[in-house]
């Protein structure tokens, strides 16, 4: 078992051999009532859930916990994440009506995509992290999954009410895909479900600029290339194409302005260094 225990939400990693697991008789770790879980499965040959309804886990799949209702789960050997947010978090981000939440399963696209790979990195990388970044990452993957629940319930989710999570979200989703030379802040904010002048507000709270940050990726991304062993192989021309950019001499360019050197001689200098 590992957690990450904040004031009003935790992370929790499970890891065990084949289990069946029962809600524990009044269980209410946060002020308001019987937390809620967004759990992800990590590894599972199978599991069942019998949580208003049975419902059949796999490997991969994102579901809520409501620890007011009954619950039973039987997995075979597995490991599983999960962010535990109080009962209060979620009624002020969805509603007083919480009744169809227990056993629901969360879409595989958008900020629930974002979710998953930040619930595993975390917990992988937590033993590595300061006490302040383990703060940061946990706030973040709070406020995506308030903003994933809010969203099941009106369509769309407030991006400025979890600009902590949003921004985290966004980054993550530029810094996978800015390999796409279409990547722009429109797609980026259809990606999160939100509108591009939320997304655009969120950034600007930092100080910082969608289409600049998409830029910044690329840019560093190509670094990352030009001094690893994994991009040794690959032409100038092929790493900025992988980076996202159309043209070679913008690259170059960019590049330059960004780390005083042009691609050539920064991989140049790279090679010398090892």
């Amino acid at each position: 078992m590992k957690r990450i225990v904040l004031e009003r939400c935790e992370l929790v990693e499970h890891a065990s051999d084949a289990v069946q697991a029962l809600r524990a008789p009044g269980r209410s770790r946060f002020e308001g009532g019987d937390d809620i879980a967004v759990e992800l499965m990590r590894e599972c040959r199978t599991a069942l859930l019998d949580h208003d309804g049975e419902h059949r886990i796999k490997a991969d799949d994102l579901y809520v916990v409501d620890y007011a209702k009954p619950l039973q789960i039987i997995r075979s050997r597995h490991c599983s994440s999960g962010i535990v947010l109080s009962r209060r978090q979620v009624m002020e981000a969805m509603g007083e009506d919480l009744s169809s939440l227990a056993g629901r399963r969360i879409a595989t696209r958008g900020m629930a995509s974002i979710l998953r790979q930040h619930l595993k990195s975390t917990m992988d990388e937590a033993p590595y992290m300061s006490e302040a970044e383990r703060v940061v990452a946990t706030t973040a993957a709070a406020e995506m999954a308030l903003a994933i629940l809010q969203s099941t319930r009106v369509g769309a989710c407030d991006a400025e009410q979890f600009v902590d999570g949003f921004h985290v979200a966004a980054s993550r989703l530029i810094d996978r895909h800015c390999g796409d030379p279409d990547l722009t802040p429109d797609r980026v904010a259809s990606g999160l479900g939100c509108s591009r002048a939320s997304l655009y507000r969120v950034f600007a709270r930092r100080g910082e600029g969608v289409a600049e940050a998409i830029w910044s990726a690329r840019i560093e991304r190509a670094w990352r290339l030009l001094t690893s062993p994994e991009g040794a192989g690959l032409r100038i021309s092929d790493v900025a194409m992988l980076c996202g950019f159309r043209e070679l001499p913008t690259f170059t360019r960019m590049f330059k302005r960004r780390y005083g050197a042009t691609p050539r001689d920064t991989r140049q200098r790279s090679r010398l260094l090892d």
